[in-house]
């Protein structure tokens, strides 16, 4: 396990509660992917800087607020699944609470790939962690 894998999720999650944005670019590989989760519509990947702020803007469109709250970090070698409960505000005004998991993967000790899932479960499956 690695102390600084979790400190980097902990890191970007602040970053985008703080700016609505992926955060900061050195913490995620050149060539990063982000999959969303599918389940609401369809999947899409993103590739790289640009693609990661693509798909972060595409939560903006939907949600007028978001504020990501990490409740369980699971890490394993070069995995970290974070479990997310997000407060969510509609265009419309109305406000929601939801759980989903994120896998995020490294490399080098950047993030390289980032998994949206709808439970804690499939993250964990998703990243070999599931016991």
């Amino acid at each position: 396990m690695s102390q600084d894998n979790a400190d980097v999720v902990r890191r970007a999650t602040d970053y985008f509660n703080a700016t609505g944005e992926p955060g900061p670019m050195e913490l995620h590989d050149p060539g990063v992917t982000f999959t969303t989760r599918g389940d609401l519509g369809s999947r899409e990947t993103y590739t790289g800087h640009q693609g990661l702020v693509k798909g972060t803007a595409s939560f903006r469109e939907v949600w007028a607020g978001i504020n990501a709250h990490i409740t369980e970090l699971t890490e394993g070698d070069d995995v970290v699944v974070a479990v997310f409960m997000f407060d969510l505000r509609s265009q419309a005004g109305v406000d929601l609470e939801i759980e989903e998991a994120w896998a995020y993967w490294f490399r080098n000790g950047k993030i390289h790939r980032i998994e949206q899932h709808p439970t804690r479960r499939r993250a964990l499956q998703a990243a070999g962690l599931l016991e």
